[in-house]
């Protein structure tokens, strides 16, 4: 092997580390963004919870005020 196809040898391993080093980063990337992804979904189910929670208790408060309407129309 003559020393110029050495050098190009190595300067092509050189370049295939920076390619595994620049895959792996985009990996660890990648996993960063699915569990930030993750995290708002959970977040956004927390969300769907308390909305459906505060729909209920919107719900019981309606049926309390027109239990008392009817109450307030019975006396009058």
């Amino acid at each position: 092997m003559r020393y110029g196809d050495a050098e190009i040898t190595n300067a092509f391993a050189e370049t295939t580390n920076e390619f595994a080093e620049t895959t792996n980063e985009f990996a660890e990337t990648t996993n960063a963004i699915a569990e930030i992804t993750n995290a708002i979904a959970e977040i956004t189910d927390a969300i769907a919870e308390i909305t459906n929670e505060s729909a209920e208790i919107t719900n019981e408060s309606a049926e309390t005020t027109n239990a008392f309407a009817e109450i307030t129309n019975a006396l009058a």
